[in-house]
């Protein structure tokens, strides 16, 4: 059956706050789903679609590099194309004071990325699908909005290190691989409080204090596998890993 499209006045940006803050005080991931499930569930058809649709606007907005910039040194150098996609969900879940201020300014949650242990939240978006499923037969409103292809701003970001076409390398991630010292000094003037705030936690290398710091140098599959969810811990991540990256290279080798 045939539903109408969400009328403007179904919903606005004010209620869909109120209700990811209503979760956003969950004492556990669990039960931040169960919260989001209920007051979804409490909506009409008409203001669940206009609820994704205002979702899907804010995930799609938080998509530019200059958020990708500071969750990437946030994290340490372990925000991955697919990190930073969950990264985005789990920032639009902290509620409005949270993503609205990483979309005014990203440096404000640098710190917040920085002391979250998996700043990560895949499963909070599955909740939209599985609700709207339980309330009627058909796709959600939004299917035909097509994500970004590329992030928007990053106006500090070379236009030859944003036209991935000419490398192998299909992730986005591997432009910030290739900053070089020049980059760093106009990402230093651009945002003095990120630069500042990786110093303070050692982001960077502390050398020479005449010379430009250098980031870090990518994380060592130990590192990485210091991340994982302990609920794996029977997985040989490590060795997983290590047998993912080998066989990266060689793959990619082979292009070249």
């Amino acid at each position: 059956m045939e539903h109408a499209p969400p009328s403007i006045t179904s919903m606005n940006k004010d209620q869909f706050w109120e209700i990811i803050d209503r979760t956003a005080v969950a004492a556990s991931r669990e039960e931040k789903l169960e919260l989001f499930r209920r007051e979804l569930q409490q909506l009409s058809l008409a203001e669940l679609d206009a609820f994704e649709l205002i979702f899907s606007d804010y995930f799609f907005e938080t998509y530019n590099w200059d958020l990708w910039l500071v969750a990437w040194f946030a994290t340490r150098g372990m925000c991955s194309d697919d990190g930073f996609h969950y990264l985005r969900l789990w920032l639009i879940s902290r509620g409005r004071s949270v993503c609205e201020a990483s979309l005014a300014d990203p440096q404000t949650i640098a710190e917040l990325i920085y002391s979250t242990k998996h700043p990560a939240f895949e499963t909070f978006a599955y909740v939209l699908g599985e609700v709207h499923g339980q309330k009627i037969d058909q796709p959600p409103a939004d299917t035909c909005r097509s994500h970004p292809k590329d992030p928007s701003r990053g106006d500090w970001l070379r236009p030859e290190l944003k036209d991935r076409g000419r490398s192998h390398m299909l992730n986005l991630c591997v432009v910030f691989n290739e900053l070089t010292d020049a980059d760093f000094a106009v990402i230093q003037a651009r945002f003095p409080r990120l630069w500042d705030f990786c110093l303070a936690k050692d982001i960077f290398k502390s050398g020479d204090q005449a010379e430009s710091p250098r980031a870090r140098e990518f994380p060592t599959p130990e590192e990485i596998a210091a991340t994982i969810d302990p609920n794996l811990v029977e997985t040989d991540i490590v060795a997983y890993l290590k047998a993912f990256q080998e066989a990266a290279e060689k793959a990619y080798k082979k292009k070249e």
